[in-house]
């Protein structure tokens, strides 16, 4: 969508009230949102639009308000919302939904200049915007995890097809050959290790635990560094109110998946601010989401084949990495 394609009602009740100049198109990403690197009075912003399908009003709204609590509570690295005309934070034109946010700084370079000072910098930052969403709620909420309920349905629908996984047909691709092999090994892990995961879920999900916002996909890729220091975190459309654990175990498994001594600097730096969440529960749900974002790799890429504006080389590349952490030589952090 260029400029000119930007509907009349968003360059009136959004851009104009901040005299926004787009820029260049920056990215498209798997969720479908694009984000325009812009000027304004206020300086470099993001101008982002959301998919049609997610989230709702309702669930952006949600998410604003938090992010705009996160601010208020000294979380620099969470982007200033700035307001259309009518004071709302975004706008539909029928529909998607718009917002422009302040463009933070920062590279996420975390996986090309990897080093113990950034880790602790991502764990910390993490830790103290938990302690900030724990601060702001209105009561304290002790529930059954979210998480743990939705992994455990997923888990029961796959292996409820394991004996059909096998013989789907392989899309005719250059990359055949790949698809066939990722996919036998991820049938294979889910068969060896669907029945344990499934059970440990059952147990985490008989222990009530404190639910606050978080963010549900902080990886490496969400996480922008100047020099050793965070200095932003983006996208936030799968934030909700759910267990802490799931964004440690995210954010760990996506910055040191083969490193048993820096996991543990990391989760060390993560626990020294925010001592409520426990270890055991990160690794579990560590463990259960390689499996079950392997296996939805093989629904997207094999199953029910979808076009991603990415290279299939790089989702291969992705889908290659969850595969060799379900490894048994891989460490468990236990």
């Amino acid at each position: 969508m260029e400029y000119h394609l930007i509907p009349e009602r968003i360059r009136q009740e959004l851009l104009q009230p901040h005299s926004v100049q787009i820029g260049e198109l920056q990215s498209g990403g798997l969720s479908g949102a694009m984000v325009w690197r812009s000027q304004s009075i206020h300086g470099v912003v993001a101008l982002r639009c959301w998919p049609a399908e997610h989230p709702s009003p309702l669930r952006l709204s949600q998410i604003h308000a938090a992010l705009s609590a996160a601010r208020e509570l000294g979380q620099v690295y969470i982007p200033t919302l700035f307001a259309n005309r009518v004071g709302d934070t975004f706008t539909s034109d029928g529909s998607r939904l718009w917002e422009l946010s302040q463009w933070m700084p920062g590279v996420a370079d975390y996986q090309q200049t990897p080093s113990d000072a950034r880790l602790k910098s991502a764990l910390t930052a993490l830790a103290n915007l938990h302690k900030a969403w724990a601060t702001s709620r209105p009561t304290s909420e002790t529930a059954i995890s979210p998480t743990a309920t939705e992994r455990i349905v997923k888990l029961q629908g796959w292996l409820s097809r394991l004996s059909n996984l096998s013989r789907h047909p392989m899309p005719a691709t250059d990359e055949t050959h790949r698809l066939q092999y990722l996919a036998n090994q991820t049938i294979r892990q889910l068969a060896i290790r669907g029945p344990e995961l499934l059970q440990l879920m059952t147990e985490l999900r008989s222990q009530p635990v404190d639910l606050h916002f978080v963010l549900r996909d902080i990886w490496s890729d969400h996480v922008l560094f100047t020099n050793e220091q965070v200095t932003g975190i983006i996208d936030f459309g799968a934030a909700r109110v759910d267990e802490p654990a799931t964004d440690v175990a995210r954010l760990l498994g996506s910055l040191v998946p083969f490193d048993t001594d820096r996991w543990q600097v990391g989760w060390d730096a993560y626990h020294e601010v925010n001592p409520l969440v426990d270890r055991q529960r990160v690794v579990a749900l560590d463990r259960v989401a390689t499996l079950l974002s392997a296996l939805q790799w093989l629904e997207w890429l094999v199953i029910e084949p979808r076009n991603f504006r990415v290279q299939t080389k790089e989702l291969l590349e992705r889908w290659q990495r969850l595969v060799a952490r379900l490894e048994p030589s891989v460490p468990r952090h236990i």
